[in-house]
């Protein structure tokens, strides 16, 4: 079984993930998903701690289809997609589009009826989009695709989080010809298959900056943070867009933000993820230099909001001011004992009406004046300054406005 590397160059966000995908089925058809990459496994490719991503090689083949079959999660959301062996995306379906198999019913869509089915039945459809394409079906062009594709099953906040699957058994995946004759088969899981472990990035995200070690000057990091939108992600998730700021201890050991949060749905609280709600998720990120494995992240629920507004501090364990806590309305997040880190704010699937969201940034774009309030200003810290006066002192003492709340 041959590698391929889906890859991004260093210093951008996006994915980098050897799997071996192949031109043939997988040796074992016990199960339909090979493998994951998500934080607590190989914990590459930038991945969001609060979501799961388990992976299945593809045979493109003109005119075969393969058909996924399962049971809606209980999550926050859930997608598949299909990226060529570059790490391209080749399209996409999430848990809203995908219409329920008949006596079952989509929770994404609306309020379910005692007694109705939770099935789901979604397709990869190895031909050109049609001009009538069919319901529940993401086409793949066979050129596109060259002989080898992948299919990424993602899950974000499940319901119970030692539960990835989100309650359910884990959809199943077989191909079969045009006229429905099945090609492969390749059965259920029981249970995520083994992970590969992660534990160096979970040790650098618990540890320090050594006293005394050089600090390199990095070129992509400004005295004040500025963010911009990362376009053309490898293996990213089309329901996302991305923000993407560089961090460098050349100018400080701690950087505090400060911004309008946007609303969302609670899922982990009850709160149904088809209500009026600005933003389906969000959430604050670091990870190392190359924006590859994740050191920290906290997530729309779990940010504290005080009077509408979040506050968020990266520093190493050891520098961590006392009142950089939730109790105290701030997030904190660990810098990973690295000289510098990428910070990543990922917004998903705003609604038609939210003009402030990370999607409306176009390449010509003032980030700043797109985003409005909702734009995550941050300044490098002293954290004596943070301790004596949160995020109000910090933003004085580097000379900016602080207006919002």
């Amino acid at each position: 079984m041959g590698g391929v590397t889906l890859g991004t160059p260093a210093g951008t966000h996006g994915a980098v993930l050897s799997v071996p995908l192949t031109a043939g089925p997988l040796p074992s058809a016990g199960c339909s998903w090979f493998g994951e990459t998500d934080q607590r496994d190989v914990n590459i490719g930038a991945p969001d701690l609060d979501a799961f991503y388990w992976l299945s090689p593809l045979t493109p083949s003109l005119g075969a289809r393969d058909v996924i079959t399962g049971s809606y999660p209980h999550a926050r959301y859930f997608s598949f997609h299909v990226y060529d062996n570059q790490g391209n995306a080749l399209g996409s379906i999430y848990d809203q589009q995908i219409a329920p198999d008949r006596g079952s019913a989509n929770p994404f869509r609306g309020r379910v009826r005692r007694g109705r089915g939770d099935r789901f039945t979604a397709y990869v459809s190895f031909e050109p989009r049609p001009s009538r394409p069919a319901p529940d079906t993401v086409y793949v062009s066979p050129a596109a695709a060259g002989d080898a594709a992948l299919l990424v099953y993602r899950v974000y906040v499940p319901a119970h989080p030692t539960v990835p699957s989100g309650d359910v058994p884990f959809p199943q995946v077989r191909q079969e010809t045009g006229s429905g004759q099945t090609l492969t088969a390749l059965g259920a899981c029981a249970t995520t298959p083994p992970p590969f472990g992660s534990v160096f990035w979970q040790a650098a995200a618990s540890e320090d900056y050594p006293a005394g070690a050089p600090v390199p000057a990095n070129g992509a990091a400004t005295r004040i943070p500025t963010w911009q939108r990362s376009f053309g992600n490898q293996l990213g998730n089309q329901q996302n867009a991305y923000l993407v700021t560089t961090l460098s201890r050349q100018y400080g050991d701690l950087v505090v933000l400060h911004a309008r949060a946007p609303t969302f749905p609670n899922s982990r609280a009850g709160q149904p993820v088809y209500g009026r709600h600005q933003l389906r998720y969000w959430s604050l990120c670091t990870y190392d230099a190359s924006g590859q494995a994740g050191f920290g992240c906290a997530a729309d629920y779990v940010a504290p909001i005080r009077s509408g507004s979040i506050t968020y501090v990266v520093s190493d364990p050891g520098t961590r001011p006392a009142n950089a806590t939730a109790a105290h309305g701030v997030a904190w997040l660990p810098w990973g004992a690295q000289p510098a880190v990428q910070l990543v704010y990922r917004n998903m699937l705003p609604a038609t009406w939210f003009a402030h969201a990370v999607q409306r940034v176009k390449p010509s774009s003032s980030v700043p004046k797109v985003l409005g309030a909702y734009y995550p200003s941050a300044v490098y810290c002293a954290p004596a300054t943070f301790g004596r006066g949160g995020w109000r002192a910090c933003f004085a003492a580097a000379g900016l406005r602080t207006g919002r709340s």
